[in-house]
């Protein structure tokens, strides 16, 4: 009798794990086909593209799969699993190629020079739950960086004691060209709007493709030609240009950055920011928040841009939206961004990009806060020494998540 119920017991437990691990098969089995076409920009004079890298991303995994699409601009993929997905677009063409299209962003300095143009778009948040025909889809184009956003480490470090520490964080400019180019009236900027680490609303200027709002402006200065950045080189801009490692005010889980090309210094009635005399400091152009004492990029996700313009302090200021206490944002001209960085908190934040698609077509997250880890752009080519980075105008295909940050350095 023992036995008899021993063995009832053993066979119910199967039957129960065998039908657990059924549903689970069941849930898993729900696989689903995905279609789309891709155009070519709507202004070429031609119209299906071929051989696009298409990549499906899914955002609770991060796991990816790509296709390339056919003669018909045509792509699939099949056995997908209910839930939500990113689609990105991607190809490169030659200037030369793209003038035969119709191409309006380059001249004939392009076309001399071997300039490549940037095809691609991304599609956010793409929920799945059936098959779906996503029908046309029509490629933006772009022009390949010369002063590239190389790094920006927002995340932050811990401290001995487990305290977060966010005065390490640094944007890293890198000169992607063959040419020596000037630092001189270059600024960087961060840009307004929520991140999706809490519970707020995506910015209100997300519809706005041709201008950038911005929070902090600052410009490195001099008269044009006095700070070279050499081809293959970078500059670095830290919030506190001190070794954070050995500072007595640092963190010794931290990074040394007392060789930054310049640092952010806030001059303010009472007096907070740490000015190190050894780095030079960046000009203050603008701030949102006058009272604030310090350049923080978010450490959950900050969006940056980079630019230069003739008068930086003769840009439209208008009022934040939905605020009360007489803070105002920045409009940049989206035409005049050289390059942009987007960050976000998770992998399903798409709906709260900051800067426009025409800019940066996707964006970038990392695994938490104050764990240290950096964005940094991926390296395409190494020509006769000269490192040339990846830029697709997409954070998302071009910065990969390293766990602590490399200023200066590739690895």
């Amino acid at each position: 009798m023992k036995n008899y119920i021993k063995s009832f017991v053993l066979i119910s437990l199967f039957i129960l794990a065998f039908a657990c691990e059924d549903d689970i098969f069941e849930q898993d089995a729900r696989l689903f086909n995905v279609e789309v076409q891709v155009f070519y920009p709507s202004h070429y004079n031609v119209t299906e593209a071929v051989e696009v890298t298409v990549r499906l991303i899914n955002l609770e995994n991060g796991l990816s799969v790509s296709e390339q699409t056919l003669e018909n601009g045509h792509v699939s993929f099949s056995n997908v699993k209910k839930g939500g997905y990113r689609l990105s677009f991607g190809k490169k063409i030659s200037s030369a190629l793209a003038s035969e299209y119709g191409e309006t962003i380059i001249d004939q300095e392009d076309i001399d020079n071997g300039r490549l143009v940037n095809l691609n778009v991304t599609l956010e948040d793409l929920s799945l739950s059936e098959n779906i025909d996503l029908g046309s889809v029509y490629l933006k184009s772009s022009l390949p960086g010369t002063y590239l956003i190389k790094e920006v480490f927002y995340t932050g470090t811990t401290t001995l004691n487990d305290r977060a520490y966010y005065a390490d964080h640094f944007v890293e400019i890198y000169n992607n060209t063959e040419e020596v180019l000037y630092a001189d009236s270059l600024c960087i900027a961060t840009v307004y709007g929520a991140n999706g680490s809490a519970d707020s609303s995506p910015t209100e200027f997300s519809g706005d493709i041709d201008n950038v709002y911005l929070t902090f402006v600052w410009m490195v200065p001099g008269t044009g030609k006095q700070y070279p950045i050499m081809p293959g080189k970078s500059i670095i801009i830290a919030q506190d240009g001190i070794n954070h490692r050995d500072d007595p005010n640092g963190n010794p889980n931290s990074i040394d950055l007392s060789n930054a090309s310049w640092e952010t210094f806030l001059l303010r009635d009472i007096q907070r920011d740490i000015d190190v005399l050894e780095v030079p400091n960046m000009l203050e152009i603008f701030a949102n928040r006058p009272n604030t004492h310090d350049w923080i990029l978010h450490s959950y996700g900050s969006s940056v841009v980079i630019f230069k313009t003739n008068d930086p302090n003769a840009l439209e200021v208008i009022p934040e939206p939905n605020n009360t206490q007489g803070y105002t944002l920045m409009k940049l001209p989206a035409n005049d961004v050289l390059d942009g960085f987007e960050a976000l908190a998770y992998a399903n934040c798409g709906i709260y990009k900051r800067i426009p698609e025409t800019i940066d077509a996707g964006f970038t997250y990392c695994n938490g806060i104050f764990n240290s880890e950096s964005c940094r752009r991926k390296v395409e080519d190494n020509v006769n020494g000269r490192i040339i980075l990846q830029d697709t105008n997409n954070s998302g295909e071009d910065f990969e998540i390293i766990s602590f940050p490399t200023p200066y350095l590739f690895e």
